[in-house]
């Protein structure tokens, strides 16, 4: 006798993996008038109402689009070879049974902006390395011309001192040190803090 194989709650509904919403709650429907246990049949009401149960949580777990997600993943296969089922949570009270493919046949735009065509990632990868490239050449041009500035001023300020030191010491070799003496013997003389001492 060969091993019973264990029921799934779509086996439970009689309704395929990949069925609607609508299906499963008509399933629901026709099953609860065969086996809901307030119905009178001659059948014993123990397996009736297991059998019930077994009905409504199957009801319950795949009316849910997130749970019959779930679930899918929770089984061994999945429906359609790799494919999930059809069903998508709707927003639209008019047609709430709507079931939509898994794909837009005609999307809009990919990136959101009209005429902006799709591009792959290696495209995106090669425009992202000519912007560094850019960048970096653009760094090290502003950094080096920065240098270059930073000198050339130094070279200036030291080409100041240096002019400045060479008058300085032409003006100490013209007047020798006793007219640097006798400068510095007037200048004191003619301040006023010194007159006042005396």
């Amino acid at each position: 006798m060969k091993p019973r194989k264990a029921e799934t709650h779509y086996t439970v509904l009689n309704v395929r993996s990949d069925c609607s919403t609508q299906d499963i709650r008509n399933a629901f429907v026709e099953l609860s008038k065969q086996y809901h246990p307030d119905v009178k049949t001659n059948a014993a009401c123990s397996e009736r109402t297991a059998r019930f149960v077994q009905i409504s949580e199957a009801y319950r777990t795949l009316i849910k689009p997130q749970s019959r997600r779930d679930y899918d993943d929770s089984l061994i296969w999945l429906p359609n070879g790799s494919e999930r089922s059809p069903v998508v949570e709707h927003s639209d009270p008019s047609q709430p049974w709507n079931v939509r493919p898994n794909y837009d046949p005609s999307p809009g735009p990919y990136y959101g902006i009209r005429g902006l065509k799709r591009v792959s990632n290696w495209q995106v990868a090669l425009v992202l390395i000519a912007f560094g490239i850019v960048g970096a050449f653009f760094g090290f041009t502003s950094v080096k011309h920065s240098f270059d500035l930073h000198r050339q001023v130094q070279d200036e300020v030291s080409a100041d001192a240096t002019i400045h030191h060479a008058a300085v010491v032409a003006e100490a070799q013209k007047y020798g040190n006793e007219e640097q003496m006798r400068r510095m013997a007037d200048r004191l003389a003619r301040n006023p803090y010194n007159q006042s001492a005396k």
